[in-house]
């Protein structure tokens, strides 16, 4: 189906507005705009073998490089690291006793350590004219074929080593602490993101006999202060939660009568939100969350949520 270049430009917008509020994590977690490229080229791939595999099309490598605009090379890579289940980082995995090996080595090899046993400083990257050791070689003495920028990574999460200046390694810890990442909260998080695009994406794409999913927002007309967010945000969590707990009974009941194992799991979701598009230059008012839909959807329907809180107009 042919579409505009001002369909595709705003479909394009959709992907920044979906990750900017996503690279504070990112930066959090030391993750690099190669890495993120990387996860959605692997992403599309995978994606469009699904769907040429739908349509009972060739899924070759060179048939997914013409389409995805990706090197036949690159797409040969992406489908290789798909099958054997690689991680979206593409680094090898990081165990135990490799990191203790490395921080034992690093404290007791005369080549890593000087006097009392004080790990010595190594360059981040080998250099020809530097007098120290390199981070590279440490590894290659103490974990042979480890993974030496997941090593490095996972040493400095843990805050057993920190990087100077962007060219030296320095051990502060013989102890290995690893940081309990909240992994659960991030995983929950990636559900909600894709099932909330996902009911978007239906609405936008729908055949016309598939009923539309509810869209519904409320945002103040004004900015408000923290005191006026932390009123709406505690009737928001008392009625949303009587809200969802209500629902969560109808559907237990629901699913007694209509279970069926072709179906499907549906859900609603209520969820409390700071509108940030008054944040940055935009071609529609803020209060504007869209065109006319092109098919009959139920339009994204604003309450002012003020109302209640003795608000005045």
């Amino acid at each position: 189906m042919n579409k505009s270049s001002r369909e595709k430009e705003a479909v394009l917008s959709v992907f920044a507005e979906l990750v900017r509020p996503l690279m504070r994590v990112a930066f959090e977690y030391g993750i690099s705009a190669s890495e993120i490229a990387g996860v959605v080229r692997r992403t599309y791939i995978h994606s469009l073998e699904a769907r040429l595999s739908d349509q009972k099309r060739a899924t070759t490598d060179a048939r997914l490089a013409v389409v995805a605009g990706l090197a036949k090379s690159d797409v040969t890579a992406l489908r290789e690291a798909l099958r054997a289940g690689a991680p979206h980082s593409l680094r090898a995995s990081v165990s135990l006793d490799q990191v203790t090996n490395l921080l034992t080595v690093w404290h007791t090899h005369t080549g890593f350590s000087g006097a009392y046993g004080l790990a010595m400083e190594l360059d981040l990257v080998p250099t020809s004219d530097s007098p120290r050791r390199s981070f590279r070689e440490l590894v290659d003495a103490a974990c042979p074929g480890a993974d030496v920028e997941a090593l490095l990574d996972e040493l400095v999460a843990s805050g057993s080593v920190e990087i100077i200046d962007s060219i030296t390694v320095r051990c502060l810890s013989r102890t290995y602490l690893p940081q309990e990442a909240d992994v659960k909260r991030i995983e929950w998080m990636g559900r909600v993101l894709a099932n909330v695009a996902a009911s978007f994406v239906h609405n936008l794409l729908r055949p016309a006999q598939e009923p539309a999913y509810l869209e519904r927002a409320v945002v103040s007309d004004e900015p408000i202060s923290e005191a006026g967010r932390d009123k709406f945000l505690a009737i928001a969590n008392e009625r949303g939660q009587e809200l969802l707990t209500e629902l969560d009974t109808f559907l237990t009941r629901l699913a007694a009568s209509e279970q069926s194992e072709t179906g499907k799991k549906y859900g609603l979701g209520v969820y409390f939100f700071e509108d940030r598009s008054i944040d940055r230059p935009t071609r529609v008012s803020p209060k504007t969350y869209g065109e006319k839909p092109s098919r009959a959807v139920s339009p994204v329907e604003e309450i002012d949520v003020l109302a209640g809180l003795g608000h005045k107009k």
